[in-house]
């Protein structure tokens, strides 16, 4: 799952120098964030990016894909009774952050 994020992060900011990963633990969780520099994404588009072969019109024809990565994704940290939250802006970047509950 993390290599998937990392990998849309690379994919996505081709004119970006830089990729950031954090993370760390709170309130009884593992929480970690990737952090790009590239094309970000409409806030009408972020709610759609969960569902299975959902492309974001304005660039499925510039980047190939076929729209299961994140759909894969939301369903690992679903499983595993994690969440997941996006937080993007057009021309900015976008920043995708998962949270796992640490075992007993």
């Amino acid at each position: 799952m993390l290599i998937n994020l990392l990998t849309n992060a690379i994919k996505y900011s081709p004119n970006a120098g830089q990729v950031i990963v954090k993370a760390g633990t709170s309130a009884g969780k593992i929480v970690v964030c990737v952090q790009d520099f590239g094309i970000g994404i409409d806030k009408d588009d972020i709610d759609q990016l969960f569902q299975r072969f959902y492309r974001v019109s304005k660039t499925a024809l510039q980047y190939q894909g076929v729209g299961l990565g994140l759909y894969i994704a939301s369903e690992i940290i679903k499983k595993h009774k994690g969440t997941f939250v996006i937080e993007s802006e057009p021309g900015n970047g976008s920043t995708f952050c998962f949270s796992l509950p640490l075992g007993k």
